[in-house]
């Protein structure tokens, strides 16, 4: 299995989502749990909101507004992102289809500072009732032109915390993902989860 992560700048020749500096990703491992746990105090300040956002699921609301984030981000960084629309499978360069492949194919969970992977249980479940480690609530994918290149971010909840897990797997019968290290994508998404928005 290959899979590939570049780093760039702000360039029309982007292949990869730009991240921040790896000093800002150090806390990142590939243990499941410790990827999505935050500090005991950010814990209990969201607990409530959590508590809310786990009875009525992801809306529409927070939907249109990570698209606006997200066509804003793009235009950004000269990507075009293409958001699922709950009806027609998104399809990346390197022939993946979301959100099927959710059932087709194994997640594994990396992270940049270690050669360890996890599998994961994930799956599409914007409502957050099915039975899923990672309930996808959002998809948005890139493709970015050359061979088998694209960003395909998962925004996600997992122990009822925003995760943003961005895909970039170019080949292999696993399907790799990661915690994104683009701190802006991050924010944004734990902002409209949280409702601070």
């Amino acid at each position: 299995m290959v899979y590939l992560t570049v780093q760039s700048g702000k360039s029309s020749n982007s292949a990869s989502e730009v991240a921040t500096s790896k000093n800002k990703h150090k806390g990142s491992s590939t243990s499941s749990s410790s990827l999505s746990q935050s500090s005991s105090s950010e814990e209990s300040s969201s607990d409530d909101q959590s508590g809310k956002f786990a009875q009525s699921g992801w809306s529409s609301d927070q939907e249109a507004q990570l698209a606006s984030f997200m066509n804003r981000f793009g235009t950004k960084m000269k990507q075009k992102y293409k958001e699922y629309n709950g009806q027609e499978s998104i399809e990346t360069l390197a022939g993946e289809k979301y959100p099927d492949d959710f059932n087709n194919r194994t997640f594994k969970m990396y992270s940049d500072n270690s050669k360890k992977t996890e599998t994961i249980n994930i799956g599409w479940d914007p409502s957050l009732k099915k039975d899923y480690d990672y309930h996808v609530v959002s998809i948005f994918n890139c493709n970015v032109g050359n061979p088998e290149q694209h960003i395909t971010y998962l925004f996600s909840v997992h122990d009822g915390q925003p995760v943003a897990l961005v895909d970039q797997t170019t080949n292999g019968s696993d399907c790799m993902v990661k915690e994104t290290a683009n701190q802006e994508v991050r924010t944004a998404f734990a902002n409209i989860f949280e409702g601070n928005n």
